[in-house]
This record gives structure tokens, sequence and C-alpha cells, in this order.
């Protein structure tokens, strides 16, 4: 009776453990020896070897059933993936495919494909070479982009995300790859980089020529200005002069930097005050400018008015804020301060007439930057004390 259920052990473990078969099941051998193992020390598997050994052979039938079950699933996500699947060795053997790989790379059947050798997939030897050492040392490859060869000749672009195996020592032996063509996407992205380019190309050249345009017209007017005789005449020439000059600064600025939906307003301010204090600075040698800017950005738009705005009010101050040869000092500032652009314009010159109110002012001149306050949602103080404060704060957009 000994004999027979040493057996039937034997037969449990040749048929169910695959020790004469290359199967899957094979996996499950050193669990199962080690429950017969322990089994065979319990004392009522002594006294029902019989009904011991039908509980193994029912949950070993089980372990199978759900392998193959598991192996199925692979294999049917492994041959239906619409993307290219593949395993390799790095010396240049295809150990797996799946159809699609297959067909991406214009081969007729996956066998075709086994029997290629992966460095005839790409243009340079060397480019195999270069990916398998950054496999090397990433261990992983995530979204890498590459060009590989068809068998016919094609180039495609890729997607890879592949994944190496190695060894105890670190060698690499083996790597699976996940790869989608996207040498279609590549192309369109091509397309509207190159419409990108040519679109920016054409707002920089139509920058330009609105740069070129108002220089034009400042120039016209200065040569018109040096025909008068009349003063007045003159000065209103003058004002316009600089109002024109202002904007093509702007505009300048936007071709400059190739940002037409941004204009740095510290940037912008300090120009329009050299160029400013430069045509006045023959009747104000003495005279200070003194600026203070944070870095604000805005819109060429707001850029536009706020740059008319301290046009103007420069202006005043540098042309009716001092005595000829008198010593003096402005101070220009732009400060951020919860989202609000706070702009200064004070000199320490004469001052205001008494009783001077901004809202009844009928100059061309603060009536251009009160209309263009209240266009920026902005509001507008004035304060004559010690010379002249101007105080505008303005929303930031």
């Amino acid at each position: 009776m000994h004999s027979d259920m040493e057996k039937k052990l034997t037969e449990i473990r040749t048929k169910f453990l695959g020790l004469e078969e290359t199967s899957s099941v094979k996996s499950y051998y050193p669990q199962l020896k080690e429950k017969i193992l322990e089994l065979e020390k319990n004392e009522s598997f002594l006294k029902d070897k019989s009904k011991a050994l039908l509980n193994i052979l029912e949950d070993l039938e089980a372990e199978k059933k759900k392998t193959k079950e598991s192996e199925e699933k692979y294999r049917r996500f492994f041959e239906e993936d619409l993307s290219g699947v593949f395993i390799s060795t790095p010396e240049g053997k295809m150990k797996a495919s799946n159809p699609a790989y297959a067909r991406m790379m214009e081969y007729d059947t996956v066998e075709e494909l086994l029997a290629s050798n992966p460095f005839e997939h790409y243009e340079q030897s060397q480019d195999r070479i270069d990916f398998l050492n950054l496999l090397r040392k990433k261990k992983k490859l995530i979204d890498y982009e590459g060009a590989i060869i068809t068998r016919k000749g094609k180039h495609i672009d890729t997607l890879e995300n592949v994944i190496g195996v190695f060894d105890d020592n670190d060698n690499l032996i083996e790597l699976l790859g996940y790869v989608n063509d996207i040498t279609a996407r590549k192309k369109a992205e091509k397309v509207l980089k190159n419409a990108a380019m040519e679109k920016e190309a054409l707002h920089r050249e139509l920058l330009h020529r609105v740069k070129n345009s108002f220089a034009l017209i400042k120039s016209l007017i200065y040569l018109e200005r040096q025909r008068l005789d009349d003063e007045s005449t003159n000065k209103i020439l003058e004002e316009l002069e600089h109002r024109v000059g202002s904007l093509a600064q702007m505009y300048s600025l936007l071709n400059e930097t190739g940002v037409s939906q941004q204009v740095e307003l510290d940037h912008y301010l300090r120009q329009i005050s050299k160029s400013l204090t430069d045509s006045f600075i023959e009747d104000n040698q003495k005279i200070k400018i003194k600026t203070e800017f944070d870095n604000i950005i805005v819109s060429p738009k707001d850029a536009s008015s706020i740059g008319l705005i301290i046009n103007e009010l420069l202006t005043n101050s540098l042309k009716y804020a001092f005595d000829k040869d008198s010593d003096g000092e402005i101070t220009i500032k732009l400060k951020e301060e919860n989202n609000f652009a706070i702009l200064l314009v004070a000199d320490n010159g004469r001052g205001l007439p008494k009783n001077f109110k901004i809202e009844d002012s009928t100059g061309m001149g603060l009536e251009l930057v009160k209309m263009l306050t209240q266009q920026l949602s902005g509001t507008l103080d004035v304060e004559s004390k010690d010379g002249t404060t101007f105080k505008i704060v303005i929303p930031i957009k």
C-alpha cells in the first residue's frame, strides 16, 4: 500500500508539475512540493492520503485553468493591439512581434519580420547603437521619439516606450518595445510650424512698416514746422510731433522684441522719457530726470494710451514747470500694487495756478490725459504743493 501511494505521488509530480514538459505550470512545482511535504507531516494526511491527494489535484487543476486563461488574454492583447509590439535582443535577434508591428514595418508576415535584423531598420547602424546605449543608461524609455526604416525603405517617425531586461550583472539581454507610427503627426506639426513662422514674419513686417509710417509722419510734421513763422502753430505741431513719436517708439519696441501682444511698460516709458528729455535738453540743462519703474506687462493698446499720458505730463513739466536756466527735478514712477499700475509724474517747479481744477481744464494736453485715463478705467488726481504731482491709478488687465 505504501508503495502504491508513493507511485501516485510520483505521478502527480510528473503529470501536474510539468517535470517532463515545457509548460507554464512548472512555476507551481515549488509551491506544490512544499504543500505536499507539509501535508505528509500531518496526521490526518497519513490517515487519508487519497482524499488529500484529490484536494491537491483539484487545486492544481484550478491553477492551471487560471494560467491558461491569463495566457490567452495576453496572447490576444499581443496579437490584436493596433500598436506595434516587439521583443528583441541587443545583438539583433527579433524574438517576438505582433501583426501590427509587422504591417508597420511593411513585412507580409510576422515570421518575415522575425527573420530580419533590427539593425536593418535604422538608417545607420550607429543609430541603433546609440539607442541601445541610451536604454542601458535609463533602463526604460518613455515617449521616446525616434525614426526607423521599413523593409521597403520608407522612413517613418515613431513614438516608442521601451523597457530593458537586465541580468544580474546589469547586462542588457532583451528589450520590449511598444511602438506607434507618428509620421503623419510630425508632418502636420512641421506644416503648422512653418505656417506660424510665416505668420510671425508677416507680422514683424507689418510692425516694421507701421513703425516706419509713424516715423515718416513725425518727420513730415517736423519739416512742416520748420517752414512756419507762427509761434503758436509751431507749438501745436511740436506737441503733435512728440505724440506721434511716442507711438512710433512703441511699434519699434514691438518689432524689436517680436512679441506683438505684450509690451514691457517700464522699457517703453524709459524710451519716451529719454526722447523727450533729449528734445528739451538745451532749454533745461539743469533739470534732472529721476525714473523708477516696476516691470509691468500690458497690451499694446493700453501701452499706447499710457505712453501718450506720459508724453503729455512730462512735456508740460519740461516746458512750463521751471524758469529758464533754473534748477529743477522731475520724477517719474511706475509702481504695481494689488493689480493696479500707479503712475506718478512730479516736479518741484512753480506749481499750478491757484484754484486750478483738473476737471475744469480745457488745455489740449490735459484733455487728452483725462480722456485716455477714462478709457483705461483709471483715476486721475493732481496736487500742487512744492511743485506739481499727477497721480494716475490704472487697473492691470
